[in-house]
């Protein structure tokens, strides 16, 4: 095995799929050092000395004895050595040239895991976006980070959805059939506008960045469960962010021309909206988006202790319901039409 991470049309020699179809059969038991180094010994891994790293026990297989796709790394925490927590295979490890690129590699992955695997069971964002495979004993998760590169990773199935990814970034996202979503909170503990605000900025800006790598598109709305005419909604359009004060269709006395028009709305088709070209590239937008509705939300007289959310996500085909577990408002589940 060369000691390297393939580059390019890193996918076209089958490396990759190869890969897949080696390590997808595997199943750990409990997920114990023992259970794993057995299964990986079967691939003719072998592992290295351990090394502690920031609070966890990181174990990496030799390079020319361990996944022919990239590094392997197995991860348990300090605290639990022998319990681990995930496999990381590195399968691109540099960033790439531009986003263009970035989204090929990722994309590229995932096709081939939908080739061999199926459908994902859930999609989702953190630091980058992902897809996530749940098989018997394991779920296989792929995502890209830091300016493109891709992980591949293999974690126990009981794996909780909010433990996808890298789980230190705020303004997470879950995409998935209601079944394979959390419950929906009925309610959580009190929060103020300036923090919906600020939650929301930061939702908007994983969504924004995240949704064209699928590519997809999302819509999100917000408003007062009880009243369905007081609501604000958004979506993605390509590379860009739309926000609509829709609830002013409902109740036009609460949105004065003038104050909408100098806070950047503008009125198109008896509704106020307004566009963020490039939301992808620019979190600014996802914090003046999020400052918009918010504002209109108010002026509807929607109440805070009433305020809930809910979702879609769509693309390569399929549809999913959206849970956002960073917004700090529950997420209502709507009956299908």
């Amino acid at each position: 095995m060369e000691n390297m991470i393939p580059r390019g049309n890193w996918l076209d020699d089958g490396l990759f799929r190869t890969f897949v179809r080696e390590v997808a059969p595997l199943r750990f038991g409990s997920w114990s050092l023992t259970d794993v180094e057995h299964a990986t010994s079967v691939l003719g891994w072998e592992l290295r000395e351990p090394k502690e790293v920031a609070g966890q026990v990181w174990r990496r297989f030799a390079p020319r004895k361990g996944p022919s796709a990239g590094y392997g790394t197995l991860i348990a925490d300090a605290s639990e050595p022998e319990q681990l927590r995930k496999l990381n295979v590195r399968v691109v490890d540099l960033p790439a040239d531009d986003l263009a690129s970035a989204a090929g590699f990722i994309r590229a992955a995932w096709w081939v895991m939908e080739e061999e695997l199926g459908p994902p069971t859930l999609w989702g964002g953190d630091s980058g976006p992902w897809m996530l495979w749940r098989r018997p004993g394991t779920s296989i998760l792929v995502h890209s980070h830091d300016g493109g590169e891709v992980s591949f990773e293999l974690l126990p199935s009981a794996t909780d959805s909010d433990a996808a990814g890298r789980g230190y970034s705020r303004g997470r996202w879950r995409a998935a059939e209601p079944a394979d979503l959390p419950p929906a909170s009925p309610d959580l503990p009190g929060t103020t506008w300036e923090q919906v605000e600020k939650c929301l900025s930061e939702t908007l800006r994983s969504l924004d960045y995240d949704t064209p790598f699928f590519p997809g598109r999302f819509i999100l709305h917000l408003g007062d469960a009880r009243d369905p005419q007081r609501f604000v909604q958004c979506w993605s359009q390509d590379l860009s962010l739309v926000v609509e004060a829709t609830g002013h269709l409902h109740r036009p006395d609460a949105a004065d021309p003038a104050r909408m028009a100098q806070n950047g709305w503008e009125f198109s088709r008896s509704v106020w909206q307004c566009r963020f070209p490039d939301a992808m590239d620019d979190p600014a937008h996802a914090a003046t988006a999020a400052r918009m509705l918010v504002e209109e939300l108010r002026q509807l007289g929607v109440d805070l202790a009433g305020l809930s959310y809910d979702g879609t996500m769509s693309g390569r085909g399929r549809g999913f319901h959206l849970d956002l577990p960073d917004l700090g408002i529950p997420r209502f589940d709507r009956p299908a039409d």
